[in-house]
């Protein structure tokens, strides 16, 4: 994975929590079995997700670990 692939969230980690200030788990799970381009990768290995197409605020990310993602374009 690399930044410019498709790629499919597959799963929600576990652990997350809704927050007053941003639905994390909610959001997470509105965007599971979406396709997303890869815009970023962080030094720990997350890609940074645009998911404005699910929240229609098209400056929000998420940021997901591999084990949660399905390559399907490089």
């Amino acid at each position: 994975m690399k930044v410019g692939s498709k790629v499919r969230l597959i799963g929600v980690p576990d652990g997350l929590k809704d927050y007053p200030d941003f639905a994390t788990k909610s959001t997470f799970e509105k965007c599971v079995g979406r396709e997303f381009i890869v815009t970023a990768l962080t030094d720990k290995g997350r890609a940074e997700l645009p998911i404005g197409s699910v929240t229609g605020n098209h400056a929000e990310k998420i940021y997901v670990a591999p084990e949660f993602l399905e390559l399907i374009s490089k």
